[in-house]
């Protein structure tokens, strides 16, 4: 049964074949196929040709990057080996509290700020690198305030910041603050018996 329909439909198709407007219509399909052939067989190579050039630019892209990643990282590395020379020189220098002293009052004289009072305090660790506590109460203005702290890195010993407390003073411009540093310094060496 199902042969005999597919029989008939064929030639049912071979008749309507027969029509002028279907034999234009046949040839303007095989016309438009063609043109799509030929246009495939253009686009085909072009695209791959298109396709490698960007993984081409991509992949340069990539080596671009890693390039520029390995570059900061040569970079950072030798800023960080500076870095860790210099923390080290800091830290084999035995300042005396007297030499301390001498260098707060100098940077503080350096950039404008008042050194009202100063309290020194040995720290507990009685390591390599014991430490020293120090509390200032300063008063300047906040741009010299800023620079005072920003500048304790210049002092030949370590120094760090570990409280800042500021306040402004009643009609004046400046500002009055404690500030908390640690220095961590050499151990002196002890005389042996």
């Amino acid at each position: 049964m199902e042969i005999l329909n597919f029989k008939r439909r064929l030639a049912e198709l071979r008749y309507g074949a027969r029509h002028p407007w279907a034999r234009a219509g046949l040839r303007a399909g095989a016309a438009a196929a063609t043109l799509a052939l030929l246009a495939l067989a253009v686009w085909w190579p072009a695209q791959r040709e298109r396709t490698a050039l960007e993984d081409k630019i991509q992949s340069k892209r990539r080596d671009l990057v890693q390039a520029k990643q390995a570059d900061e990282l040569l970079g950072a590395y030798a800023r960080a080996l500076k870095d860790v020379a210099l923390l080290e020189k800091k830290l084999q220098n035995a300042a005396t509290q007297a030499q301390l002293v001498e260098n707060f009052a100098r940077l503080a004289r350096h950039r404008g700020v008042r050194i009202i009072t100063e309290t020194y305090e040995e720290g507990r660790g009685a390591g390599a690198h014991p430490s020293l506590n120090t509390e200032l109460a300063v008063q300047a203005d906040y741009p010299a305030l800023r620079d005072f702290l920003r500048d304790l890195s210049t002092l030949p010993t370590w120094s760090e910041v570990q409280e800042v407390r500021l306040e402004s003073v009643q009609g004046a411009a400046t500002q009055k603050g404690r500030i908390r540093i640690v220095t961590y310094r050499h151990a002196p060496q002890q005389a042996k018996s």
